[in-house]
């Protein structure tokens, strides 16, 4: 009887979690969809607050990087903003999860003299991982009005994968938001 009565919570148990994941998935995107940007906050070297969310009013082109990829993001941004100018908005993640705690204050004061723009600084390096980047290499993404993430370009930049980002961008740029 103990056994039968086991079972029948188990049951139970489980028809209760496949309805919380059915009700939980119901309104989700098909698998093969376009990923969306979730919003999120991070502060500069400057210690400004910057939120990222959509829709927004530009495409952005995010560069997310490590110490090693940032060496590679300047071949990327002086055509880009050549290109491009104010159509567009370019930001910086910076994975900063790497850096012991007692050098984060160090690290910050020469991210403010090396870099006059603002770079957001991922601590915990939680953001840049959600956009499942690639360590040791520059990270391009180009990211429509809607947050639909359209292009990830990476490593070092050549005339073809500048011709390739530049499409995307164009092709970002061409549609309206939803």
């Amino acid at each position: 009887m103990k056994a039968v009565l086991r079972i029948l919570n188990l049951q139970r148990l489980g028809l209760t979690g496949f309805l919380v994941i059915a009700i939980c998935t119901a309104g989700s995107a098909p698998t093969n969809s376009v990923p969306v940007v979730a919003a999120f906050e991070l502060r500069d070297q400057y210690d400004a607050l910057h939120r990222i969310a959509f829709p927004a009013a530009n495409v952005t082109v995010l560069t997310v990087a490590d110490r090693k990829g940032s060496e590679q993001i300047d071949g990327w941004i002086a055509p880009l903003k050549e290109r491009y100018a104010e159509r567009i908005a370019i930001m910086g993640i910076a994975d900063m999860s790497q850096v012991p705690g007692l050098l984060r204050s160090m690290v910050k004061n020469r991210f403010s003299r090396r870099y006059p723009h603002p770079v957001m600084l991922d601590w915990e390096g939680l953001v840049a991982r959600g956009f499942h980047y690639q360590q040791d290499k520059a990270n391009l993404f180009v990211i429509d009005r809607d947050g639909r993430v359209t292009g990830h370009f990476t490593g070092a930049t050549n005339e073809v994968v500048l011709r390739a980002l530049f499409t995307g961008v164009d092709l970002a740029l061409s549609k309206p938001s939803q």
